[in-house]
């Protein structure tokens, strides 16, 4: 475009702060408002990047002129938002889960699609410099075909006081951690065929699970997908996620403190993978910070050219459906065929 892209934040709670540096940092873009339905939160973020506050989305839309919209709202309420940019022509970009339901994911899918508009979640985990390290070892064809993966995110760190809604949440970390690593799982090693689900409640002072083990089963490999927040160690590693992928010719596997190993015939390369600094992430939360630019360099990139972005929203129906299939094998103690809800 021969000016930057005009964008409204929607929710500027914790993790969007995280958003509002990325977009900062990019030339390519301008805040023109912020929205939250606290007007405290929604005013220090304009304050501090840009634009006009606002507590009412439809408010918004309508006095604004944007090219697109960042959703970072919680779960519940994308539906509307999505529903509303679709409704005032305006391309948006939306937090994960996209949903609770199938039924609200695939009515914001196909409301931005009867609008012509594009659409993308926010799905940062395979944006994390690390994780695309890993894949270009595995199109390289470095360990061969892969036949087995485990996905690990382990932590006791205190997640509740920065979100509080996951206390209260029914469903808790299958949604909040545990769907990136389904995420990690298929852009590493392909769609599964069925999953099956254990979980626990072990914080008394919670609603939901906070600790899942979920094991996918892809049409020529297996995966392990865990995840914990109730797991002590001496060793801090939060939030960073440990992956293992065997394959026909080597292993790799990303340990603690971003540690690659790479494995293939009798050569061993190990390497301690540098993060990079935008000058506003930090320690431990770089990776993670890293990984939203990358999704948001990607959504501009998708504007550019016209090209459907690699988490468009049709895309994330599946993992959506996965997310979902996993409830329903915890509550059934059946294995989840995956596709069932599409």
């Amino acid at each position: 475009m021969s000016r930057p892209y005009r964008f409204a934040m929607i929710g500027t709670g914790f993790f969007a702060q995280n958003h509002l540096h990325a977009w900062a940092q990019m030339p390519e873009v301008e805040l023109v408002a912020t929205c939250d339905i606290d007007l405290n939160k929604a005013t220090a973020a304009a304050d501090q990047f840009g634009g006009r506050a606002y507590t009412d989305a439809r408010e918004l839309f309508e006095n604004e002129e944007l090219d697109f919209v960042d959703i970072a709202t919680t779960p519940p309420t994308h539906r509307m938002m999505v529903e509303l940019a679709a409704e005032f022509g305006v391309a948006a970009i939306c937090q994960k889960p996209l949903a609770w339901e199938m039924d609200d994911a695939r009515a914001m899918v196909d409301a931005m699609a009867a609008a012509q508009l594009p659409f993308m979640v926010h799905e940062n985990f395979r944006f994390q410099s690390p994780m695309r390290k890993i894949k270009s070892i595995i199109d390289e064809g470095v360990i061969g075909t892969p036949f087995f993966g485990r996905m690990s995110f382990r932590t006791a760190h205190d997640v509740y006081s920065a979100q509080s809604w996951l206390v209260e949440s029914e469903r808790m970390i299958i949604v909040d951690v545990a769907v990136h690593l389904f995420d990690l799982a298929r852009f590493f090693i392909g769609e599964p065929e069925t999953i099956f689900t254990s979980a626990l409640r072990v914080n008394p002072r919670i609603k939901g699970e906070d600790v899942a083990t979920v094991l996918m089963h892809m049409p020529h490999a297996t995966c392990i997908v865990d995840a914990s927040y109730e797991t002590k160690s001496d060793h801090n590693t939060y939030p960073q996620t440990f992956v293992t992928i065997e394959g026909t010719k080597g292993t790799i596997t990303l340990g603690p403190d971003y540690h690659l190993q790479v494995v293939s015939g009798d050569t061993v390369i190990d390497e301690d993978l540098v993060i990079p600094d935008h000058g506003w992430t930090s320690v431990p939360w770089n990776a993670i910070q890293d990984s939203v630019v990358n999704v948001q360099r990607q959504w501009i990139a998708s504007l550019d050219s016209g090209v459907v972005n690699e988490c468009s929203g049709v895309e994330t129906l599946g993992l959506l459906d996965i997310t979902l299939g996993a409830y329903e094998s915890l509550a059934s103690g059946q294995v989840y065929k995956v596709g069932s809800s599409l």
